[in-house]
């Protein structure tokens, strides 16, 4: 699996790499570090915690990066990068790069089982709820393009989405941004 995941890094660092930026981090988070020291990683001289984080891959430098707020702290002074969704949604829907990170950080319920309430849209690369009265509110805000009859298929959009097992690869925000995009001129 992880070869796999790092073989698609790299491809689609080599395809999108303009899809990628520098991973932004509010000075704030930086300001309050914990004084505590919960792992002995974190006892290692910071030079070295450095030369491991430059040694590490695009990836695991995030993911060290978003262990602790003192890894976030030593990952600042290094190049880290992520792959932006909305430069990813211009080049690839459905990257292989974005669905592993995202896979890897999947929602957890109790006893650390994978929630079913919500699921990965492959369109916005965000995980979104599956529950139908959440989706019924959002698409009311759309009234304008409910009424001239451009999202007439919305309902089928949110059952598909909100189905237990559904293979839907988009969510209903993000259906509704389609049909306004491809169907803007039936509103006039």
């Amino acid at each position: 699996m992880y070869a796999r995941r790092s073989q698609n890094l790299d491809m689609c660092q080599a395809e999108h790499y303009s899809s990628w930026d520098a991973l932004r981090i509010p000075p704030m988070l930086l300001e309050a570090l914990q004084a505590a020291q919960s792992a002995a990683l974190l006892a290692l001289p910071t030079e070295t915690l450095l030369q491991i984080v430059e040694h590490a891959g695009p990836v695991d430098r995030l993911f060290l990066a978003l262990t602790c707020k003192p890894m976030l702290a030593i990952c600042s002074m290094t190049n880290v990068t992520i792959p932006s969704a909305p430069k990813h949604y211009a080049h690839n829907l459905g990257c292989p790069a974005m669905l592993a990170i995202l896979r890897i950080m999947v929602p957890r319920g109790p006893g650390r089982r994978r929630k079913t309430s919500w699921g990965l849209c492959r369109n916005c690369y965000r995980y979104r709820p599956k529950k139908k009265g959440y989706w019924d509110r959002v698409v009311q805000g759309y009234r304008e393009e409910l009424a001239c009859g451009m999202l007439v298929y919305h309902d089928e959009a949110i059952h598909s989405w909100s189905k237990r097992h559904s293979v839907s690869y988009q969510c209903p925000q993000c259906w509704c941004e389609d049909r306004m995009r491809n169907y803007a001129h039936m509103k006039k």
